[in-house]
């Protein structure tokens, strides 16, 4: 799992672009680096899941972890580029809804604005 970010400019957001599988390997490392950009300060959150081939419940459960963790800083995530496997797993774990995704990442931006 590879993992790149860029500051959104003037903003408390991030885009976090991610690479490889969303599962308990790399899982851990996404949810840890998420964490700490939000004890840092950053409470809008954009998830770039573009590169990401495979998601599993442990993967899930980090986005569920962050997802929570900026609710309680009053910020917000948004997922965006999902490959159809990785909808698909969203949309079956009933975690769409919970777990908003947005076709582009402009669209994500524009969404946590």
């Amino acid at each position: 799992m590879t993992i790149a970010h860029e500051h959104l400019a003037g903003d408390k957001g991030l885009v976090v672009v991610l690479e490889g599988r969303l599962d308990g390997m790399g899982a851990p490392a996404v949810e840890a680096f998420c964490l700490e950009q939000i004890q840092a300060g950053v409470v809008r959150l954009l998830l770039d899941l573009e590169g990401v081939d495979y998601i599993s419940s442990a993967g899930l459960r980090s986005l569920l972890v962050v997802a929570k963790r900026l609710q309680t800083v009053s910020g917000g995530l948004r997922l965006c580029c999902l490959a159809p496997m990785v909808q698909e797993v969203l949309s079956i774990s009933g975690l769409s809804g919970l777990l908003p995704s947005l076709p582009t990442r402009q669209e994500g931006i524009a969404a946590l604005a």
